[in-house]
This record gives C-alpha cells, structure tokens and sequence, in this order.
C-alpha cells in the first residue's frame, strides 16, 4: 500500500534530525512498535504501511518518514542482529566519514584502505568491531555496497551511509532479506561526514545469547542437493538392470534448476532442530520430488510436441511417443517408491503420500483445463487462465514446501502459510513465463498452438471479436501468427497489465507470510520469491 493512501505526506525528503531529536524519534518509534508482533523481514508496503500511521500520531515528525521507514526495519531486526555472532556480520562504512583535509588512506577500487592513523573517528569504529571479529569494509559509494548486498555472501550487516546512499541499497537489502540496521549520517554532502556515535557504538556492540537464527545458505544447498542427481547416485539407487530404467536415470540428471528439490531441503534446513543435509532419508524426498517434476515434463512434452528440452533434443524428439509416455509413468512410479522406502515414521510417510498425490491430481486438473479450452479453439477469461496456473504450478511448489516441513515434523506450524504463498508464487511463476515467452524473437507454441496464456486471455477480454478473427486467420497462416498477436499485445498495452499482475501475485505471496512467527523460514520465502521470481 502506499504511504499516500492514507495520508498526505508531502514534506518528505532525504533529511536528518538533530542529535536530540533523532534520540527522541528513535524512542517514540520503539514505543509505537513495541505491542506490535512483527517478525522480519516486513516487504517495502508493509514498512510504509507503518511508517505512515506512526506519523498519523506523530505528524511533526512527517518530514522524516523516509528516516522513520528505516528507524522501524532497524526496530524489527535488532534481536536478530544481535543474535548472530560478531564474526558473521559486516560493518559497512563510507569512505566521506574521513577528515578530507589529513586523511593518508589509500582507495581501491571497492573503498578506502584506512591507515588508522586517528586523524578522524573513522579509526575508532574499525578498530572497535574488528575488536569484536566483524569484518569491517570502508566503502566509496553506494554502488560498492550494492554489488556486496547482491552478493549473496553477506549474512548480517550493520551499515552507515546517509539518507541517499540508503535510498538506492534499501531495497537491494529488503529484496536478499538481510538481518541489517542503517545508521544515517547527519548530513549528505559526501564529505567530512558524521553520524550519532553512541547509537553506532551500541549497535555494533548489540549481541544476546539467543540461539542464531539459522540463514539456508541456498547456493551450498544447491551443490549438496545436486549431488544426489549424478549418474553414481542414481544408478545406485535404480540400479541399471533394463534400458527403461536407463532412459529415466538419464531423464532425471538432464538439465534443470531444480528448484523442487532445493526448496524442501532449503524448508528442512531452516526448520531442523539438527540439520542433517545428506542423509539417505532426504535424498529420497528431493529425489521424488524431481521425479514427479521430470514425468510431468515427459507427458507435457508428448502434449505439447515439444521436440526440445534443456537445450537438447527431448525425449518425445530422441526415443518416441509410446517410450516417452511410458518414461513418465516409471517416474511416477519411482516417486512413490521414494516415498514409502524413505525411512520416515509412518506418520511422515502418510503425510508425504497424501500431499504428493493431492497435488498431482490438481496438476491433472489443471492440464485438463487448459486442453479441454485448447480443443474449443477458444480463449477463457482472465480469471479462469488465473485459476488454471493457480492448478497447473501452484501445486509443485507447495508439495515442495510442504515436504520439507513434514520431514522436520514442523508442517501443522505452517500448512496454511504454505498453502496461500505456493499459490501465489505458482500464478506469479507462470505470469512471468508468459512474460518472457512472449517475444517475437521465438515462435513460441504457447501463442502458435494458441494454448492459455494471461496475455492471450487479456487481449480476448478487450477485443473478443478480433482476436477470433485472428484465430481464424491462425488456422491457415501459420507461425506468422505468432508475430501478429505479438505486435497487437504490444501496442494494447496487454504486456504491461500481465506485467502489472506478476506484481500483484508477488505482493499476495509477501503478504502470506505476515502471519508466519518462524523468522528462519520467513527469511528462505522471502529470498526464495525473489530468487525464483525476480
């Protein structure tokens, strides 16, 4: 929601309070939050939500609502950030804190080199958080920090820049979901700049004994869970006694992000008491899962007749219909197998079983949707294409989530929470595959075979009578057709509306997770929509 719509804040701008007054907002804020439930990381409408209904109590303090939106993530993330160890956060600070006029420091081209010499407090700082065993980077502009903030490798952040430097790095920070407080510089000159130095010091000091809150490091996860889909595992697991079973062992390493594996370990690892990554047990479900995942592909394939996969030639394209149907069923099959030769409690396996088969019928339904639209040669609604993605992908990523969850045994914690944020990332998943296939430097079998799609189903809502005059004229002309739907979407302005609606869907899934209190878990979804989305 924008600040805008329920007040009028018209004085804001990228300016400091002084010293006593930045100590009393700081406290008024406290206190405003201090009733409030909030587990981070809060989405950028939401800080703004909160922002502008401190000021609707506080309106002498309107002028400062981008100090104030900063003041409140600071709030939400202090346990965290005092929880984590000295030696896994980072202190960033801007090179302009130095005495321009004796400074000896020497720059490279990521920030300054300080010399300690105590020519200005800059000397102070360092040497107090390396004292700590922070990892302590000076930095020249806030480009610096955004390529460290985009890194991926930064855990925890303490970081002090003036208002404009945060302006640029705060939503790189929101987006990676990083545990971090901003301390602003009094001014913005970029020059001999100073900032309050007891509430930097208190900050960069903050810890508690709290257990830390454990952060899924997704690219190790990655490795580890890649390592499961070599050809020495698989054929390990299905040993290669027939050539059907080499056809699907081949089928099951192909190329891929697996994204469904990585997000049930990446659920488990934030949930485990004991994080175990490599045991047999959790190999099986990240392997079921992408068995479910590559025998779909298989009978999509074979619907779609997709001659190409990954790159390569697919397996309708390399075998034949009847081999690539039957390559599909095995798959399915080995995924229950996995399942129930798991080694989970019978409980889990239950559980497990349900889940996985409730969403292979909603994908089933999904897919039958969307042929059943196919055979009529007609276009359905917006809403109805909504709700056919919301079958077709939601499904997969909440048996994902839900995997990982019920082999922590933490899943009645979570199940609804899931349950809304899988079907918004699924529909956000698909609009933005949409999206991207929709361009006139492919001919892309979605538009050519005129199947559901948002941007199809916008222009049909606009215009019903051309777009069947153009499926008309589809029949007889071809690919061209492609290029035609794309020059018409285009000028109408349909992408951007679908673009529009991605962003709603990403909004939903942000929103879904307000009601979660696991902050370990709020922070994986939160990286994951953005990982996965953009």
């Amino acid at each position: 929601m924008s600040f805008k719509e329920n007040i009028e804040i018209t004085e804001a701008k990228n300016i400091m309070p002084n010293e006593d007054e930045l100590n009393i907002l700081r406290d008024l804020v406290a206190v405003f939050l201090a009733n409030k439930k909030l587990i981070p990381p809060l989405y950028k409408d939401q800080l703004f939500s909160l922002a502008t209904t401190f000021i609707k109590y506080h309106s002498q303090y309107s002028a400062f609502y981008k100090l104030i939106a900063i003041l409140i993530n600071n709030y939400t993330w202090e346990n965290v950030v005092a929880s984590v160890p000295f030696n896994r956060r980072v202190l960033l600070l801007p090179k302009c804190i130095q005495n321009s006029k004796s400074c000896k420091a020497k720059t490279d081209e990521l920030g300054l080199l300080c010399e300690l010499c105590g020519g200005c407090n800059l000397a102070n700082y360092i040497t107090t958080a390396e004292e700590l065993g922070y990892n302590v980077i000076v930095s020249e502009g806030s480009g610096a920090v955004s390529v460290l903030l985009n890194s991926g490798q930064i855990e925890c952040v303490v970081g002090v820049a003036c208002l404009d430097s945060f302006e640029r790095t705060f939503p790189i920070s929101l987006k990676q979901a990083i545990p971090s407080i901003a301390i602003p510089l009094y001014n913005s000159n970029c020059k001999d700049s100073r900032t309050n130095e007891p509430w930097l010091k208190q900050v960069i000091e903050l810890s508690h004994s709290t257990n830390s809150v454990a952060r899924v490091d997704l690219k190790q996860l990655t490795a580890s869970t890649n390592a499961w889909f070599t050809s020495t595992y698989l054929n390990n697991l299905f040993p290669l006694n027939d050539q059907s079973t080499r056809i699907a062992n081949k089928w099951l390493q192909a190329g891929g992000k697996r994204w469904r594996p990585l997000i049930m370990m990446a659920v488990y690892t934030a949930l485990a008491a004991e994080n175990e990554q490599n045991t047999p047990k959790l190999a099986k479900l990240a392997i079921a899962i992408e068995s479910f995942h590559k025998a779909s592909l298989a009978h999509d394939d074979i619907v779609d007749n997709d001659t190409s996969r990954y790159g390569e030639a697919s397996l309708l394209k390399e075998h034949s219909m009847k081999i690539t149907l039957n390559t599909g069923d095995l798959l399915l099959s080995y995924g229950y197998q996995l399942i129930a030769d798991s080694g989970l409690n019978t409980k889990q396996i239950q559980k497990l079983i349900t889940a996985a088969s409730k969403a292979h019928r909603d994908l089933c339904l999904g897919q039958g949707e969307e042929l059943l639209w196919q055979q009529k040669m007609q276009m359905p609604s917006v809403e109805k294409t909504i709700e056919i993605f919301a079958l077709k992908t939601a499904p997969a990523f909440e048996v994902s989530l839900v995997f990982g969850a019920i082999a922590a045994e933490k899943e009645a914690l979570l199940s609804s929470v899931l349950k809304n944020y899988s079907h918004a990332i699924g529909i956000a998943y698909q609009i933005r595959d949409d999206i991207d296939d929709f361009n006139p430097e492919q001919i892309n079998n979605d538009i050519s075979d005129f199947r559901p799609s948002l941007i199809l189903a916008i222009l049909n809502e606009n215009n019903p009578e051309l777009m069947q005059n153009k499926l008309h004229q589809h029949i007889n002309k071809g690919n061209a057709f492609a290029n035609d739907i794309f020059t018409w979407a285009e000028k109408s302005g349909a992408i951007e509306i679908a673009k529009q609606m991605l962003d709603v869907y990403k909004s939903k899934a942000l929103e879904s997770l307000e009601a979660l209190e696991n902050t370990s878990v709020k922070i994986l979804l939160y990286q994951l929509l953005n990982k996965i989305i953009g």
